[in-house]
């Protein structure tokens, strides 16, 4: 089941990518050479083909001068709109699945992404990671580790989280986080402003 919700969300975002591509009246190509990857690999995205990383997603994201999170912005039909008269609860059922790696899978926390921070709730499978590299992107972030152990690499420097440790640090610094442990590793993380 859970296979299966990854692949909608897989297709969904592809379709997204492209329709706002070709909203934007680009052409493969034109987004390709903008983020310095293939033409192939924009097109297996768009296609569902490859499940692009975090690094990719916000390279195809700024090409197409758009904040991550719009390429989620469809998914109303799976989370309900919450309102003042609505609970604030996000019942476990009701997560928006945003699941951006292999062997990665993020859960929003969050009703939404309109308020200032964003709760995401991860699950790093054996040997997964953000991808190849390091990113970066504005604000804070902080993470708890749960359960099993998370490296998180900022710039050069490597910590070693395991269950009940917690980090702090400006998302400004290049950084990387990959499951280095024996079993998967989940962890809580939030993000000041939300990114995603």
């Amino acid at each position: 089941m859970a296979q299966k919700n990854k692949q909608k969300y897989s297709e969904k975002l592809g379709l997204k990518i492209k329709q706002i591509r070709m909203m934007k009246d680009l052409k493969v190509v034109d987004v390709a050479r903008r983020t310095g990857l293939t033409s192939s690999t924009i097109s297996q995205v768009e296609r569902s083909k490859i499940s692009p990383t975090i690094v990719t997603l916000k390279k195809i994201a700024a090409a197409l001068e758009q904040p991550l999170g719009e390429f989620f912005g469809d998914q109303e039909e799976e989370v309900p709109v919450i309102t003042h008269q609505q609970s604030p609860v996000v019942h476990k059922e009701h997560r928006k699945l945003l699941s951006l790696d292999k062997g990665v899978t993020y859960h929003l926390l969050n009703p939404d992404m309109s308020g200032p921070i964003e709760f995401i709730y991860n699950i790093y499978e054996l040997g997964a990671g953000t991808g190849v590299g390091q990113y970066s992107h504005p604000g804070t972030e902080c993470g708890l580790i749960l359960q099993g152990q998370l490296l998180v690499t900022i710039r050069e420097q490597e910590y070693l989280l395991k269950e009940g440790d917690s980090i702090t640090f400006s998302s400004a610094e290049p950084h990387s986080k990959a499951n280095t442990g024996e079993e998967n590793c989940i962890c809580v993380w939030a993000n000041t402003p939300p990114w995603f």
